[in-house]
């Protein structure tokens, strides 16, 4: 084998890594984005700041207390 030759097979390795690595990186992305950011428990376990737009965290907005001050009408 010559030098050419184990610089072409380095390269094809090194190119496979490069690849494999890019496409689970987009698959992580892509399943955290559509699946696993909606879950408490994943975003704490990953330690991500949570966001204000969070469905979840309503107990400081407008709508909270809008929606804890409405009388109950009882006939």
């Amino acid at each position: 084998m010559n030098i050419q030759e184990g610089l072409i097979a380095t390269f094809s390795i090194f190119a496979s890594l490069l690849i494999v690595i890019i496409v689970v990186c987009l698959g992580w992305f892509l399943v955290w984005k559509l699946f696993l950011s909606r879950f408490k428990l994943v975003r704490e376990l990953l330690s991500s700041a949570q966001s204000a737009d969070s469905p979840t965290h309503l107990e400081g907005s407008s709508e909270a207390k809008s929606r804890n001050n409405r009388k109950v009408r009882r006939d």
